[in-house]
């Protein structure tokens, strides 16, 4: 008897194997006497005599231990149906012992190499040990659950077709997932095998893998016939399942256990006719209201024109747990859904919908107003693309008006891009932008502003919650105008009470103009994250930038790309990096490939100096050590069952000896192995309790901000007091001139002005700055 294979050898010479079986043919195990044991296999029928009782148990014991390693989830001593009176209450003592002891510890990712390796016996393949060290290194040190296809792409299909088909007996994977891969006919049927067995999965994700409408009936299929489905989440975003595919999901669905939590059909070739199937079911099954929080069905243009897509709108507008919904390109009448939105989806986080029409009709008057119904009360709102929408003004307004009154938001992250907003549109952010105190990232690139950006960037300057600014293609083609426009930029950028740690101005064009934005980030810019790429700068430019990086300490991030910049230009900005100890990441591909094609010495030597700089100061991270010393606990814990398993090991080549000696020393190591694993148990709520004991980030952060308030309010008072002094002063020194001038008028505006930059300074510093690091050290 090997591992997995018994093995009928001849013993008389010349010695040979008659025949052979695997143990995963076994269907039956029946003990007629206490010599005599016969096993039922696939279309074989084996008898066997031993000479003693020991001989038997051992070898029931090797069968069960090998098949509960390769089946965890399984009882393989319910195999054994007959045996004599006399000896079957040992033998369910023993199986059972040996079914609690693999359970225990199967191994490593739930014994996931054991049941491959056993695949591989049974279909007489070749075991691939990297994929076993895959799993038992990488996967179990960083705790994954999920089994990435694309980890395994450069091994055969048939090699990872039995990888995958492991996973239908594995416990520890609740997720498998594939990327941009396609997929054999192979693989696909053992994923179909495994949605039909799978007690754990939970999700799957096969994004862009080649898979076609059959494929999707089938999936189908295999839910249809898997009533204890853990299934949550799909994914089958890319692949052209059609019409057909979609309607046959649609209809299990609704028969998931939990229900389903995730849905992404996003680019499925999907037509109005499936999704009217699909909104049925999500509209009429009371389920989906509760679990459903992630919906994607972008790409598939068309399908919500026709009146199928009442069903969905009515699914919004009723009580619903969505956190995400993607209908970008599909064609969805944004007045129609903002009714839908602004009656249900109260709990949504980010919504998509670029790339759609306004409305379906000229008649937009009544509708528009819920846009800012729903802006107004929403509480969860993380981000809003509206990117291509051609948003009219009213809308627009509408829209801001919401945010405006709604005090419960913070932190939004708003894309207006490319939506031909033009003067129009300047104008009304410019009349309501310093309103809407909750957006904190604004994306107004490619909306045609030209000769409004000037007193555009005046009025974003005064939204003191704005972090993020995109304003990319939008600048005046006319020198003069684009002079003004850019030095008004650098003006913001280097105010004191400028709120802006993000700016995008890529794509512009904007040449020798972009100098003197160049020349601001050397002074006091606040800015940590810049994207300069596509301006055509050239070396001239690389070399303003190069002097603003020796004095900058707060820029983290520069994207400078597409500028035509050469060797020369990175050889000095290498240089300035020799003296910048706060950059941590540049991109510029482009330009270095061409300055490479040009110059690849010079070019070369450049990006290594510009990579070492980096390394250098991403080194001083905090981010960094934390990482490893969690890396670390993770390889203590592999080493610790890797010791488990080799104790275990040992102890099975001393059971059949005799000595006492050797026998309480067994016992012994039985013991120690026991507490070894029952300690790797309690790993999970230590964790648990140590994350809970952790200092929370918020307690951190309100304590700072509290910290904040106390000196804001401390240093206010003393400002005023001050100010206080000092006109009593001057109207004790020269009473006539202060009665006659706006003395104190101008004082008092200078007061407020300082006090909003104390306000500035302190939650920037200690909230925003001290804050992560405290956090990060605790």
């Amino acid at each position: 008897l090997s591992l997995w294979r018994g093995y009928l050898v001849v013993s008389k010479p010349p010695v040979r194997v008659e025949s052979t079986f695997s143990f995963l043919e076994i269907r039956s195990i029946n003990i007629h006497s206490l010599t005599e044991i016969v096993l039922e296999a696939d279309g074989l029928t084996l008898s066997f005599g031993v000479s003693h009782v020991a001989d038997l148990e051992a070898m029931v014991s090797h069968v069960t231990a090998s098949l509960k390693r390769v089946f965890p989830d399984s009882s393989p001593r319910n195999l054994l149906r007959t045996s004599p009176a006399d000896i079957q209450q040992r033998l369910l003592t023993l199986t059972s012992a040996v079914e609690e002891q693999l359970d225990s510890w199967p191994g490593p990712c739930g014994g996931f190499s054991d049941t491959y390796a056993a695949l591989c016996d049974f279909n007489r393949t070749p075991v691939r040990e990297e994929i076993q060290w895959d799993v038992d290194n990488i996967y179990c040190i960083n705790n994954w659950r999920e089994f990435n296809l694309q980890d395994f792409s450069h091994i055969d299909s048939r090699d990872l077709a039995v990888a995958v088909s492991a996973l239908s007996f594995n416990r520890w994977f609740t997720k498998i997932s594939c990327k941009d891969l396609k997929l054999s006919v192979d693989i696909q049927q053992v994923l179909i095998f495994l949605l039909s067995r799978s007690l754990s999965l939970q999700e799957l994700s096969l994004e862009a893998s080649g898979l076609s409408r059959d494929f999707a009936v089938k999936v189908a299929a295999a839910l249809r016939e898997h009533h204890s489905s853990a299934l949550q989440s799909i994914n089958l975003s890319g692949n052209p399942i059609e019409d057909k595919g979609v309607i046959a999901l649609s209809r299990e669905l609704e028969n998931l256990a939990e229900g389903l939590k995730e849905l992404s059909l996003s680019r499925v070739s999907m037509t109005a006719k499936g999704l009217g199937s699909l909104s049925q079911v999500l509209s009429s099954t009371r389920l989906f209201s509760a679990s459903l929080t992630h919906l994607d069905l972008s790409g598939n243009p068309g399908i919500l024109v026709a009146e199928d897509a009442t069903f969905l709108f009515r699914f919004l507008s009723g009580p619903n747990s969505l956190s995400h919904l993607d209908l970008s390109e599909t064609s969805c009448p944004l007045d129609t859904l903002f009714v839908s939105l602004s009656a249900g989806c109260c709990k949504l986080k980010r919504l998509s919908a670029a790339r759609n029409p306004f409305s379906h009709s000229r008649k937009v008057q009544k509708v528009t107003r819920s846009i800012r119904e729903f802006f107004s009360q929403s509480t969860e709102l993380q981000y809003v693309g509206l990117s291509a929408t051609k948003l009219p003004p009213q809308a627009l307004r509408l829209l801001l008006q919401g945010l405006a009154t709604n005090t419960r938001l913070s932190g939004l992250e708003l894309d207006l891009s490319s939506c031909e907003l033009r003067s129009a549109g300047a104008q009304v952010i410019q009349e309501h932008i310093s309103e809407a105190a909750s957006i904190r990232s604004l994306d107004l690139s490619d909306n045609g502003f030209e000769k409004d950006m000037v007193t555009l960037v005046l009025s974003v300057g005064r939204c003191h919650a704005l972090r993020r600014l995109a304003l990319g293609r939008n600048f005046p083609v006319k020198s003069r105008a684009l002079t003004d426009v850019v030095h008004r930029i650098a003006q913001l950028i280097q105010d004191e009470e400028c709120p802006l740690q993000s700016l995008s101005m890529c794509d512009s064009k904007l040449k020798s103009a972009m100098h003197g934005l160049l020349s601001a980030l050397g002074g006091h810019a606040a800015l940590t994250e810049v994207d300069i790429s596509g301006n055509n700068i050239g070396d001239t430019g690389a070399k303003m930038l190069a002097k603003a990086l020796m004095t900058n300490t707060r820029l983290r991030t520069l994207t400078w790309d597409r500028n035509n910049v050469t060797a020369k230009g990175l050889q000095d900005v290498a240089d300035a990096l020799e003296r910048n100890f706060t950059l941590l990441h540049v991109s510029g591909l482009a330009d270095i490939t061409q300055s490479y094609r040009s110059n690849p010495e010079r070019t070369k030597e450049a990006l290594h100096r510009i990579q070492q700089c980096l390394d250098r100061n991403n080194r001083r991270q905090s981010e960094t050590v934390e990482a490893q010393k969690g890396f670390g606990a993770r390889q203590s814990e592999k080493k610790v069952q890797d010791l488990c398993q080799q104790l275990k090991n040992s102890l099975q080549h001393l059971n059949h000896c005799s000595v006492q000696e050797v026998q309480d020393d067994i016992v012994t190591a039985h013991e120690m192995l026991y507490t070894a694993r029952e300690s790797l148990k309690l790993l999970p709520s230590l964790r648990e309790a140590g994350r809970k004991c952790a200092p929370d980030g918020d307690l951190v952060n309100c304590t700072l901000a509290d910290a904040a308030n106390a000196l804001m309010n401390e240093f206010n008072g003393s400002i005023q007091a001050l100010a206080q002094d000092l006109m009593r002063g001057a109207e004790a020194t020269c009473p006539q001139a202060i009665q006659r001038s706006r003395v104190s008028e101008c004082l008092s505006e200078c007061v407020s002005k300082r006090s909003r930059q104390t306000d500035t300074f302190l939650t920037r510093t200690l909230v925003e700055n001290m804050g992560p690091i405290i956090s990060n050290k605790l």
